[in-house]
């Protein structure tokens, strides 16, 4: 069967923008989806993890999605997680996604607790029965163990919008390799880890990924290089440019994604929504993160 979107490229998963005071910054939000817009995003996202999605509103939800597909403005599909609390929240999520103009809905268990697969498989389902949109099946780190492969590929032959799936957690690459072999053209793969592991994931027949909303341009640059037969030049920029600084954005990586967009003039502050998981980073790798930057930008000029 022909999937609705065909992602090749980047898919980043926007931060929830906000003011020193807490509220949200709808500027700065609207700068970040121009940013990434620029750099040939695939598809734009938020309300996922790296938005911090559990720290958000009813009534924020409903502006940052506005937002969002007003700012896009059909450049791109756009995708919103829906996950929440309770089944209740989460389904109420998806309607007011697609209200507001969602493309697609992404979709992982819900935040406490781990559920037996028929009780996940019932919560996909439910999901799809209050929205037609595609849905992403959004394998997290905390929750893989319930997502094999066998468990994605039953979600995606059983229920219809089950049509894009994301793995990760442990065993990733493995799983991957199984969802790509199993799933045919049924179902879209896409990579995800923090944008780690890119070069493998790509050997494998990734195209797209979720990773890297403040170095939208290095993670494309990746992937377009080895999708145009590039790969030598792929694997140069991956592994002498963009590891070295993945090791340490990821020591600090909610801080160092709203840095990396504040020094860009993109977002006004750092500011992280409460409670903040983490702390500034000191001022010696603040200034080790700056060089290994500068470093990554003057290796590609």
């Amino acid at each position: 069967m022909k999937l609705p979107f065909d992602f090749r490229g980047q898919m980043p998963i926007l931060p929830t923008t906000i003011h020193e005071d807490g509220s949200l910054d709808l500027d700065s939000l609207r700068n970040v989806v121009d940013y990434c817009m620029d750099n040939n995003a695939a598809a734009i996202g938020h309300l996922g993890g790296a938005s911090e999605y559990f720290k958000v509103g009813a009534k924020q939800r409903e502006e940052i999605i506005s937002t969002v597909v007003e700012r896009v403005n059909g450049r791109a599909p756009v995708f919103i997680g829906t996950t929440d609390l309770s089944l209740a929240d989460s389904l109420e999520n998806a309607r007011i996604a697609q209200k507001l103009g969602a493309d697609l809905l992404m979709v992982c268990s819900p935040i406490f607790g781990k559920m037996k697969q028929d009780r996940l498989f019932d919560y996909y389902k439910a999901v799809a029965d209050v929205c037609d949109l595609p849905i992403i099946v959004q394998d997290t780190g905390a929750s893989s163990a319930c997502y094999d492969a066998e468990f994605i590929l039953r979600l995606g032959e059983a229920i219809p919008t089950c049509l894009y799936a994301k793995a990760e957690g442990d065993g990733f690459l493995e799983k991957t390799q199984a969802l790509i072999a199993g799933a045919g053209d049924r179902m879209q793969i896409i990579g995800g880890a923090a944008g780690f592991h890119m070069i493998q994931l790509l050997r494998l027949g990734v195209t797209a990924y979720m990773t890297g909303t403040e170095a939208a341009e290095i993670h494309n640059d990746v992937i377009f290089r080895w999708l145009r037969g590039d790969r030598e030049g792929a694997m140069d920029v991956y592994y002498a440019r963009l590891l070295p600084y993945l090791a340490l954005f990821n020591m600090n990586n909610r801080f160092f994604l709203k840095y990396m967009l504040y020094k860009r003039g993109i977002l006004a502050n750092t500011a992280l929504p409460f409670p903040q998981e983490s702390g500034t980073p000191s001022r010696l790798l603040l200034d080790e993160f700056d060089f290994i930057w500068e470093w990554v930008q003057r290796g590609r000029a």
